[in-house]
């Protein structure tokens, strides 16, 4: 029983390790593939006089009639400019998208620390916990908490891959 306590602790921070490295970095190519999205509508509103740090917040919040208006008052009449409307929804699709693989990767990145921590604290005591009573205890909160961080990377990858809406 103590091997087995052992190999399978050291498997799931191993795995958990592995799996949340090679997360990451597919995860910081999408968000880098976002704000690239962003300052390419940036660029484009620029282009067209429109100071982007002010309005694509706005556009984003009240949507682009709303920023259209507020751009009117400005002197510029922007509504018919249908490039600029997609470019305004590409943008704040980037901007939710962004919102929300951070949210996950920041929860998914907590479970890990957790999860992979608590096998580490373990680790050392495997030899007395096989011994005692409270070792299936520690087993299944250990493989439980890895089954939660599969389905928390399960989760983020869902917000990767998933179309925005519209």
């Amino acid at each position: 029983m103590e091997n087995a306590l052992y190999y399978t602790l050291s498997t799931i921070a191993q795995t958990l390790a592995g799996a949340l490295a090679i997360l990451v970095a597919v995860v910081l190519f999408k968000l880098s593939a976002l704000a690239r999205e962003r300052e390419r509508v940036a660029g484009l509103f620029d282009a067209h006089g429109i100071d982007a740090d002010v309005y694509l917040p706005m556009a984003r919040a009240q949507g682009y009639d709303a920023m259209a208006a507020q751009v009117l008052k400005a002197g510029f009449n922007i509504a018919p400019n249908q490039q600029l409307r997609r470019a305004c929804a590409v943008a704040t699709a980037a901007y939710e998208t962004w919102w929300r693989i951070n949210l996950r990767l920041y929860l998914t990145l907590a479970a890990s620390v957790v999860t992979i921590a608590l096998c580490f604290i373990v680790l050392p005591f495997t030899p007395r916990l096989a011994a005692s009573q409270s070792v299936l205890c520690v087993l299944a909160i250990a493989v439980g908490f890895g089954v939660v961080c599969l389905l928390l990377y399960v989760w983020l990858i869902v917000a990767m891959v998933r179309r925005p809406a519209g």
